[in-house]
């Protein structure tokens, strides 16, 4: 019997920090809006930290060696805590080192075979952030002129390396009441998750065009041979 022809089923990586994190969840839902949009075209797979920034982002990816098999894109989501007043000690990053850990991370997923884009960190709502913090104890340490500087800085950055880039930020502070793209100041609401989305899935349908298929794996149902469906499954592995 001939063994039978398996279909690669490509995988998208979301890699990122607690944006990413909670890209499933009801408020930052933009993963399941790119889950739903590539349903049996490929699989959305979320890796996201929590607190994460760039140096220690870098630090993790060749423990993520599972993760990356199979992966034809990623998206590399990081900034916002590298972003940090020098005080964070635990999660500020420098802009030049930010800046070449981007660039790290984009060429250990294209050592992988993996095609990468850049998202900028998103803007701050520093006032919002602030009363947040207030509310869980927190201490504030954030800022919103450093975070547009290190937004641009990843902008510019995917821009001297020729990957793709969303440049959030400004696409957020383009919008009216921009705010309500956040659900604390710094992470994203429903509707920023919709915006997230939106700007990613043509940027993602041009770059993956080759690798990910432009039709749902496998037949649809009406074409399926009822009294013998596996011979129909078997005759369309062998057409793609």
């Amino acid at each position: 019997m001939a063994a039978l022809k398996l279909v690669k089923w490509p995988k998208i990586l979301l890699f990122g920090d607690s944006i990413t994190q909670f890209c499933f969840s009801a408020e930052g839902c933009w993963g399941t809006l790119l889950a739903d949009h590539f349903q049996r075209r490929a699989d959305i797979v979320s890796r996201g930290f929590s607190g994460y920034n760039t140096r220690q982002s870098l630090a993790l990816l060749p423990h993520l060696a599972t993760d990356l098999k199979d992966a034809v894109g990623a998206t590399i989501f990081l900034g916002a805590n590298d972003a940090s007043d020098i005080a964070n000690t635990q999660q500020t990053v420098p802009l030049q080192e930010y800046v070449q850990n981007l660039k790290d991370i984009v060429v250990y997923f294209q050592k992988a075979g993996i095609d990468p884009i850049l998202i900028s960190p998103p803007a701050l709502d520093g006032q919002s952030w602030h009363n947040s913090c207030m509310e869980s104890g927190r201490v504030y340490l954030k800022d919103e002129k450093i975070t547009a500087t290190y937004a641009r800085a990843c902008s510019e950055a995917a821009e001297e390396i020729k990957v793709p880039c969303i440049d959030f930020h400004t696409a957020m502070i383009n919008q009216d009441n921009w705010q309500g793209l956040l659900c604390d100041g710094l992470h994203l609401s429903r509707r920023g998750s919709e915006l997230l989305a939106a700007l990613l899935v043509p940027v993602l349908e041009k770059h993956l065009k080759e690798r990910v298929p432009s039709q749902q794996l496998f037949p649809p149902w009406d074409e399926i041979d009822n009294n013998d469906p596996s011979s129909s499954f078997v005759e369309w592995c062998n057409k793609n």
